[in-house]
Order: C-alpha cells, then structure tokens, then sequence
C-alpha cells in the first residue's frame, strides 16, 4: 500500500484532525513509480487497497484539479502537470540540495560513482538529486528513483539519524509491510545503524539488487526532516574493502561539512 502519511491514526494522530479522503487522494498519487506513466483503475485500486468505485472518483477528481490525467484511448491514467508543479516547487526549495552538489559531484568524479541525495517518501527514499561521473558503470537511477529503505545503505542512513519515536513509528510500518523477511532485514538494519554511530556512515553489498553496493550518511535538518546520501555503483567495481576504507570516510566527511549549513527550517 503506498504510504503518504507519517503518522498513522492508530499510532497518535488525531482522528478528529485526519482527512481520511483527502489521504485517499494522496495515496492515489503516490501509487505511480518513476519508471511507468499509465496505470489502469485497477492497478491503482490493488497498489492503494482502496475500493475500486473509490478509486473512480478519486482519480476523477484528481483528474478535474490537474493531478491526474485520462488518456481518451485506453481510459489509463498519468500524473499531471499540477502534480508537476508542485514537486518542482518543492525540489527547488529544498536549499541543501543546491549546495550539496558540487560537493557530490566532486565525489562522483573522484571514484566514477553515482552520489545521490534523497528525502523518505512513505517506506522508500526519493531521489530528488543525483550525481554521476561520465563512467558507463555507474548506477544509471535518477531523479525521483525510490529505493526501498529496509534494503538499501541511504535507508539504514535515514533510520540512523531519526528522532527516536518517528524511527520507531517507521519500523513499524516495515515490519508489517515485510512479514516473515522483516527479522533479516531488521538485523541488517541494527547493524547499518550500529555501523553509522561508530564510523558516520552505512554499507550495504549485493542486499537491495545483486550487482548493487553502496554506502549512505544523512542530516537531520531541525525541522526533523531527514536528507540522506548514498554513493553506490557495482558491487564488481566497488567492493567492500573500498567501500569501507575510502568511499565512506569521504561520504561521512562530505555530509559532515554540509551539516554546517543545517541552521534553520529553511534549508
């Protein structure tokens, strides 16, 4: 089910506050991936859970406001231009990721890696920044990827410097999404934050896909926002030994230094 809430009725949020609908809509929204452009209202009701006649007149209304669109042709939906907008408004303001970039650029040269920046989306990271050198191997993601954060070294990154509630009200939610396979991942996961608090930095190897290594680091902004940084490419180019002795150092040393931007809630 796609998650756009970070509080959930049953875990403290006032339900006399909550919009259920207006959470309807947006889990609708949330429901499209970054690699396919129509679903059907089918496909949408079984990724949301939602009833399909519900479905209908969310993505009707959606489709009225200019979230959604309607192919004529196969009656399939798209997102649309006002969605646009409004992730391009969001990612414009997000200052850190300005400054951050010649600083992951510089990395991504350096090591012919690909160094991304990403902020949670439900139970995923969204990358909302990427830099990769001109080698053909390094990890070909791009802006709005999602990577899962039970698997990946930028998730254990994020989960590493969460307020302790809000990780625990997260670990939660991946625990039911996961069911018999969350016990292996909620080792790996003490161990990626175990690995964070003593050298700064994360390392996950062949887990999220088999030729994937890559090591993470993230900010706590004082809003509570979490950025996280990966840097990740071929487990076959990169591997372990590198990851550890090089690559994360750098990475932990170049988030350190952007922590000193981290002053206000604006940034």
């Amino acid at each position: 089910m796609a998650r756009t809430r970070q509080l959930d009725v049953e875990e403290g949020a006032d339900s006399n506050r909550f919009v259920t609908a207006l959470a309807r809509g947006l889990d609708v929204l949330a429901c499209f991936h970054v690699d396919e452009k129509w679903l059907t209202n089918a496909e949408i009701a079984a990724r949301t859970r939602l009833p399909k006649p519900t479905v209908v007149r969310m993505a009707y209304t959606l489709c009225v406001l200019g979230y959604l669109r309607q192919s004529h042709e196969t009656g399939k939906y798209a997102l649309g231009d006002s969605l646009a907008a409004l992730g391009i408004t969001m990612v414009s303001n997000l200052q850190l990721r300005r400054i951050a970039r010649p600083y992951m650029q510089d990395l991504a040269d350096r090591y012919d890696i690909s160094v991304s920046l990403g902020i949670r989306n439900g139970l995923s990271v969204l990358y909302v920044e990427n830099c990769r050198s001109g080698a053909p191997l390094s990890l070909g993601l791009d802006l709005g990827a999602r990577l899962p954060i039970a698997e990946t070294a930028m998730g254990h990154a994020l989960l590493a410097v969460m307020e302790p509630r809000e990780r625990e009200r997260l670990l939660a939610e991946l625990s039911r999404q996961e069911g018999e396979h969350w016990p292996r991942k909620r080792q790996a996961i003490e161990a990626g934050c175990a690995h964070w608090r003593q050298r700064g930095f994360t390392v996950v190897v062949r887990d999220w896909q088999t030729d994937i290594a890559g090591v993470g680091a993230a900010i706590r902004q004082p809003d509570g926002r979490v950025i996280a940084f990966n840097a990740g490419g071929s487990a076959s180019k990169f591997p372990r030994e590198l990851l550890e002795q090089e690559i994360g150092p750098q990475l932990a040393r170049m988030v350190k230094g952007l922590e000193s931007f981290v002053r206000s809630d604006e940034v």
